[in-house]
């Protein structure tokens, strides 16, 4: 349900016993005893790799798996070593839980030609709810989309409708919002590529993106 980005980009030393966040990825940068730092490759919300490459003055290491590790002292870059889920759990705690939470994003689907969820959607949406619930105050964007079968002044209509829907939906669970905001996006944005007037239920849908 999360964004995934899988671009690369480069790692510098920061503030110790911190969390360095990039484009690519989630490092973990933790403090060692004297000048030392060690960096850490969180995996994607999903479980893929991400990758991320942590410049020295002494060259260029990449890390590309899942929990891969390097230790950087005076200038220089260690060996690459792969930890695994408990061993970076147990290891840095403190920093796991003081980690940013990371973007989200979450699809539901509509019926046909109406602002009504899909039963499965609405399942889902009660279930993303509670998940909000936990959270700290986010910011929310919710995008409205449609499949292509009607003309552009009714399809960017109804897809501000099922937004609004939605938006009704987190006010009404009382949803601890910093803010949200509502944007309509007709058919020009579908998830299939599908012919003008054949319906398309995976572009029937409702973007929540959380941040």
């Amino acid at each position: 349900m999360w964004p995934v980005n899988k671009h690369s980009g480069g790692a510098r030393p920061g503030k110790s016993f911190g969390a360095w966040v990039g484009l690519a990825g989630l490092v973990l940068l933790t403090a060692c005893a004297g000048p030392k730092e060690r960096f850490v490759l969180l995996p994607q919300p999903d479980g893929s790799s991400s990758s991320i490459v942590v410049k020295t003055a002494g060259g260029e290491t990449p890390l590309t798996t899942p929990y891969a590790s390097v230790e950087t002292d005076g200038g220089k870059a260690g060996k690459t070593l792969t930890l695994n889920e408990a061993q970076v759990q147990a290891r840095y705690a403190p920093v796991m839980d003081n980690l940013p939470l990371r973007p989200r994003t979450y699809v539901l689907l509509f019926e046909l030609g109406r602002d009504r969820l899909t039963p499965a959607s609405r399942k889902f949406l009660d279930q993303a709810i509670d998940e909000f619930k936990q959270f700290p105050a986010g910011e929310f964007i919710v995008i409205g989309h449609a499949d292509n079968i009607g003309n552009d002044a009714f399809n960017d209509t109804l897809s501000v409708r099922r937004a609004r829907l939605v938006e009704r939906e987190l006010i009404r669970a009382k949803v601890n919002l910093i803010s949200i905001e509502v944007i309509g996006k007709g058919s020009r944005e579908p998830r299939v590529p599908a012919k003008k007037g054949v319906p398309e239920p995976a572009n029937r849908y409702v973007e929540i993106k959380l941040r």
